[in-house]
């Protein structure tokens, strides 16, 4: 898993359906994705007990939290679908624009290329320009559609 003086990654466990319940509450932080809030509590914490990327795939996208408070900061990580590896990343609001999107890409991708990874790709909707703005800073470039993205998305990519 990466790491990362400022940030704590780990995998999902009982208990952690409360910060992704919060997380997708806030309509801000929902914007861009596509996804909808859970209905409730236990929805989410039904999520993270079928959580099984890890186990399946080696990969996925880990919970984040601040390494000095603990607190949880949002999620990050790695998405494998067929032959594709993509990046994604989801933080609270309070947590934009500090910098943490691009320092956390960072250490995925360096986890990546420690996993013998070669290309990782990410998408993000047209209007995100924050989520571009990290892409761009993490050296992702313009591709084309690739499997699993979204149509109306831009998509992107990087050779490791």
């Amino acid at each position: 898993m990466p790491t990362h003086p400022l940030y704590r990654f780990r995998e999902w466990c009982a208990g952690d359906g409360t910060h992704l319940f919060e997380l997708n509450a806030d309509p801000r932080v929902l914007q861009w994705t596509g996804d909808r809030p859970f209905l409730d509590l236990s929805e989410a914490e039904e999520f993270v007990r079928g959580y099984a990327a890890f186990r399946q795939k080696g990969m996925g996208r880990w919970l984040l939290e601040d390494a000095a408070s603990g607190s949880v900061l949002g999620w990050a990580g790695l998405r494998k679908t067929g032959n594709v590896i993509d990046l994604g990343f989801r933080l609270h609001a309070l947590n934009w624009n500090q910098g943490h999107a691009t320092r956390i890409a960072h250490a995925i991708l360096d986890w990546a290329k420690e996993q013998k990874i070669q290309q990782v790709y990410a998408q993000h909707h047209p209007e995100n320009l924050a989520s571009q703005a990290v892409l761009r800073k993490v050296q992702f470039h313009a591709c084309e559609p690739y499997a699993g993205s979204n149509p109306a998305w831009l998509k992107s990519t990087r050779f490791l």
